[in-house]
């Protein structure tokens, strides 16, 4: 993720927020379909698709910061397989 998604220039602030919201929003729509398919399949634990949605985008953001902002490949893997193991153990049926 490119810092202008952070800080976007004054000019383009407005169209570049409701670009990253429109796809987030159209990400978040196929993720809760998943994950809905998933849950009526007994694959996974949840009251609603939303929830496992959103905690898994906060998965994704906390990755997607540790590429943009961090510079050690050990602790972004690290990151990764300590989110995914907590994120999956607490919705998997397994």
């Amino acid at each position: 993720m490119a810092a202008y998604v952070f800080f976007p220039p004054l000019h383009l602030a407005t169209a570049i927020n409701e670009e990253v919201i429109d796809t987030e929003t159209k990400i978040q729509t196929v993720l809760e379909s998943k994950f809905q398919d998933w849950i009526d399949a007994k694959v996974i634990m949840a009251d609603a698709a939303f929830i496992p949605t959103l905690a898994f985008l906060g998965v994704v953001d906390s990755i997607m910061l540790e590429l943009a902002y961090g510079n050690d490949e050990k602790r972004l893997n690290d990151k990764l397989n300590a989110s995914w193991t907590v994120f999956w153990r607490g919705i998997s049926q397994l």
